[in-house]
């Protein structure tokens, strides 16, 4: 499963959103990164928005992405998945500020590290010892 938990925090600078309403974002270097439509329209960008008076909304770029690498089935023309698959870099989350991008990364990491140091101070509440900790904690049971 760790695998499938990778991400990379990405800056998008630009973007275009397709007919289909999803967005293309684009970090510095050009990688093209897939953006669901409800992920943007949960930050207020839809295709085709218009502000109070009419006008395009316009997207507050930069916006910052947790990026995982997806694979799919390819459809055929009746939307029926073929034996072909492709790739493609995909936001798994996005944001409007580089905090909120950082705490989102960082936030499973944290949690495990705060599940690690409440089981020690649990273990040493029933009087185990740091060693036997460390033992338990490389124990293949």
């Amino acid at each position: 499963m760790e695998d499938t938990l990778k991400a990379t925090l990405v800056m998008l600078v630009r973007g275009q959103f397709s007919e289909k309403g999803n967005f293309s974002g684009y970090n510095s270097k050009g990688v093209r990164i897939h953006v669901p439509a409800v992920m943007m329209k949960e930050l207020g960008y839809e295709k085709d928005a218009k502000d109070a008076e009419g006008k395009p909304v316009k997207i507050e770029y930069p916006l910052y992405a947790c990026v995982v690498e997806r694979t799919f089935n390819v459809l055929n023309d009746e939307g029926e998945e073929t034996d072909e698959t492709f790739t493609r870099a995909q936001a798994g989350s996005i944001f409007k500020t580089r905090q909120e991008a950082i705490d989102a990364m960082n936030s499973d990491d944290l949690l495990a590290l705060e599940a690690k140091a409440d089981l020690y101070k649990g273990a040493k509440s029933f009087g185990l010892t740091e060693e036997t900790l460390k033992n338990l904690e490389t124990s293949p049971f």
